[in-house]
Formats: C-alpha cells, sequence, structure tokens
C-alpha cells in the first residue's frame, strides 16, 4: 500500500476527513500510511548541552504584520493553538520558526515569527494564508546565502470530492520582518482537482529554490520543482515505482558549488527508505538500490551531506499504522555513507531505550562536521521531553533532554497533538537552534530553543 501523509482534519481534503470539519473544531491532523518494525546496534552514551528555551505562553497578537522586533518567542497570537513548526536560520543569527496556526473559526494558516539577534528578540505572530480561502498546512522553511526566508506550505480546499490542493512558496522581507504574495509552485491554479502532500523545501549554491512534493493525483509519483528566483519553477516528475511512499526530504552540500550532486531521501515501500540523487540540478534522478536498514516506521526521513559523506536519519520500531495516531519508533537510527550514497556502514543507533519511544528524528550538520540530532522521547500519555543527540562522527552518539514537551500524545484528533515534524537548523560552529511542540497547557503552542553545541 503506498504510503501517504494526510493533515488533518484540518490538513487534507479526502471526503471522509473533510466531513468531520462539520461537526468538530479545528483539530490536529497528520501522516497516514503503513509501516512495521524495528532494530539497531550502536549504543548512546549521556552527555550534558546547554540549552536556553523560551515558552510560547506570551500574550500578543497579530493581524498579519511582522510586528516590531524585541518580545520574548510566543507563537500564540489569534490562533488557539499551534504545532507542526519548521524552522530556519543563518550565521548571522537572523532565524524565522513557522507553524500551522489553529484558529477558532476559519481556515488555517501558517503562523511565523522573526529574529534578528540569534533569538533574544522576535516579532509578534503573524499570518499567511493560502489563496482562494484555501486551508494552509505543511510549512517548510530555508534561507539562502543572501539572508532571504523562503516558506513553502500546501494549501488546501475542503470540498467532499475535489482535493483541491497546491503548493505555494512566499519571500521575507527582511525590512518589514512580513512574506510576500504567495506564489504558485506546484502548477497553474487552474486545476481544482490536484492531490497534493508533503513539501520539502532547501536551496543550493546558486540560491535556487529546491522544492519537492507528493502528487496522488491519478497515478502517485514524487515531484521536483527548481526555482532561480522563487516565481518560476521548472518541474520534474519522478516516475511512479515500487519504491515510491512519500515524505520526501532534500539535502545538498551548498559548499560544493553548483553543480553539487542533489540527494533526496523518502519513505520506501516494505518498511523502507528509498534514496534518489540527481547530477544536473534535478532534470534526472538515479534510484539507488535498496539501502541495508529494514523496519521504518512512518516519519519523515531527513538527510544532510558533506563532500562524500551522507548521512541519513530516521525511525525503527514495531509501531502499526493508524490513520488517527503517529508511529513512534522504538529507535533513532542513521545510516552513513563515505562515497555519495554509492555503499552505506551499518545502521548506527542515535538512541533506544526500554520502555520509552521516539517522534520525529530531524538531522543537521554543523560548520565543524558534527552531526546532531533532534527529537522527541517518552510514552504515549506520559511526560513527553524534547532532546538532543551529538557525534562527531556519527558512530557514537551523546543524548541530552532540550526542555519538557507536556505530553507525549501520539493522537493527532486533539488539540494536544505535537504536529509531525520540528524545526532544527545548525548554521554555525558552536549554536543550534530548534522549534517544537509543546502542550502544557492542554493545547499545543510551539517553543524555541537555542542549543550549545557540545
Amino acid at each position: 500500500m503506498l504510503s501517504r501523509s494526510r493533515y488533518l482534519p484540518i490538513c487534507g481534503s479526502s471526503a471522509a476527513l473533510a466531513s468531520l470539519l462539520a461537526t468538530a473544531l479545528l483539530t490536529g491532523c497528520g501522516d497516514s500510511s503503513s509501516g512495521s518494525g524495528g532494530s539497531g546496534t550502536t549504543s548512546s552514551s549521556s552527555t550534558s548541552t546547554s540549552v536556553t528555551t523560551s515558552s510560547s505562553t506570551g500574550s500578543s497578537s497579530s493581524t498579519g504584520s511582522g510586528g516590531a522586533m524585541g518580545q520574548a518567542f510566543t507563537s500564540k497570537g489569534t490562533s488557539s493553538y499551534e504545532t507542526q513548526t519548521s524552522l530556519a536560520a543563518d550565521a548571522a543569527g537572523n532565524i524565522v520558526a513557522a507553524w500551522i496556526a489553529f484558529p477558532t473559526s476559519g481556515a488555517s494558516t501558517i503562523g511565523y515569527v522573526v529574529s534578528h539577534d540569534g533569538g533574544k528578540g522576535w516579532t509578534a505572530p503573524a499570518y499567511v494564508s493560502s489563496p482562494g480561502g484555501r486551508f494552509a498546512s505543511n510549512p517548510v522553511l530555508t534561507v539562502d546565502t543572501q539572508k532571504r526566508f523562503t516558506l513553502g506550505w500546501l494549501g488546501f480546499g475542503i470540498q467532499v470530492g475535489m482535493p483541491d490542493e497546491h503548493i505555494y512558496v512566499a519571500r521575507l522581507d527582511n525590512a518589514t520582518n512580513t512574506f510576500g504574495a504567495p506564489v504558485l509552485a506546484s502548477d497553474d491554479g487552474t486545476s481544482t482537482t490536484r492531490d497534493f502532500d508533503k513539501p520539502s523545501l532547501t536551496v543550493d549554491a546558486n540560491d535556487s529554490l529546491l522544492l519537492t512534493w507528493a502528487d496522488f493525483t491519478g497515478t502517485p509519483s514524487l515531484t521536483f520543482a527548481r526555482s532561480p528566483d522563487g516565481t518560476t519553477f521548472n518541474r520534474t516528475t519522478l516516475a511512479a515505482d515500487a519504491t515510491f511512499g512519500n515524505l520526501a526530504s532534500l539535502c545538498v552540500d551548498t559548499s560544493a558549488g553548483p553543480t553539487a550532486k542533489l540527494y533526496m531521501v523518502h519513505l520506501a515501500q516494505g518498511a523502507l527508505v528509498a534514496l534518489r540523487t540527481s547530477t544536473d540540478q534535478g532534470a534526472m534522478w538515479n534510484l539507488h538500490a535498496p539501502l541495508p536498514l529494514s523496519s521504518v516506521v512512518f516519519t519523515d526521513p531527513t538527510c544532510v551531506v558533506h563532500g562524500n559523506e551522507l548521512a541519513i536519519a530516521y525511525g525503527t520500531g514495531t509501531a502499526v499504522f493508524s490513520p488517527t495516531k503517529d508511529s513512534p519508533a522504538d529507535e533513532i537510527d542513521v545510516l552513513l555513507s563515505h562515497d555519495g550514497g554509492a555503499t552505506f556502514d551499518a545502521p548506527v543507533k542515535v538512541i533506544g531505550k526500554a520502555n520509552e519511544q521516539y517522534l520525529f528524528p530531524r538531522i543537521a550538520r554543523s560548520s565543524t562536521g558534527k552531526l546532531d540530532i533532534t527529537f522527541y522521547s517518552g510514552s504515549d500519555g506520559a511526560p513527553g521531553t524534547f532532546a538532543h543527540a551529538s557525534s562527531a562522527n556519527g558512530a557514537t552518539w551523546a543524548s541530552s533532554p532540550i526542555g519538557a514537551a507536556g505530553t507525549f500524545t501520539l493522537d493527532r484528533t486533539l488539540a494536544s497533538w505535537l504536529g509531525d515534524y520540528t524545526g532544527f537548523s545548525a548554521p554555525g560552529a558552536s549554536t543550534a537552534y530548534a522549534s517544537y511542540t509543546e502542550n502544557s497547557e492542554g493545547k499545543a503552542h510551539v517553543k524555541f530553543a537555542e542549543i550549545a553545541l557540545p
């Protein structure tokens, strides 16, 4: 069965999920797929990581403008609750965090805040809406060498039997801290029956936007798009095959120059991860041999690359797919290649403890070459923790907590839903930044953490 993510009750457009809107307040949502299994190898050790967190317990509101700088980080604005957050940061201390904002009435929007001083001061929460009154979901962020932040997201209608989905991007004006008008990246906007899902966004050494998403219109497939200017997109369809499974992520070594190899990882059939590479800026993609892993749960695999050193983070376990619950991992693993994905070492266990489960591992690489991963740990209904693991070589890992996340919640239909991914960036040698969801007040809100890297 094809893996598929759906971010509803408010984040998609299938007839069954859309019908829930008539009887419930806008509630959390997430992925749907099949998957199983889990195993690992190397054990992790414990260490201390210095973390500064900022709560989302402020009370400011916004009507859509960027707002003045200076206040403490908060995701609480005009929304009832917020979840599923993304973050981008550069080495100069410019940071943008975004999330799905759920108002008490009306369509969902993308909320965001901006900092230009390394997270010490922030704008009030502001909002980006999808054109045509569509709902908004799946925010993703990236920043280029010109300090231009770009936001991507999924916009969708909720008409029963009519998906009406599109992928949009918008660029931030650093002077006003506001995003410009949404630009269609996925299509020309004339169709109201397109069925898209799960965008991923990064930039290459040319500062071109690299974007991918799943297309379930007709035969399921993946689409890759490249834009040199943020307004025009050259799209390539990756033909569906036996590996296809959604949740694609892109990575590229921008220090390798404008013709650097592009890497794409995504979930594959049979609880696996697939790797694709392109050496012509995404016009053609090569599918590599099946990766040496198994029992991958339904969560986003993420990757980083420097030179020929490729690292892929993912979760493994025995969680059985449920359309209303996230699939927790029994452990988090990393797969390492030293020759650009031609061969791989045996999977390495980052963390995996008895009676503990994990959600949403996300990998980053600092300028020193160290690998870092953020994730949630806990068990369903018990207190949860947002945590960080670090490794100098990818072979041995040390982990420590970042902050409390409230309740480790798997149910996507609750206002306390943690989302389906978090934001994480390590733009310098000694500091990383993360945005994540916590639900200690019974509803989900977003927090920010500055992490001193070991």
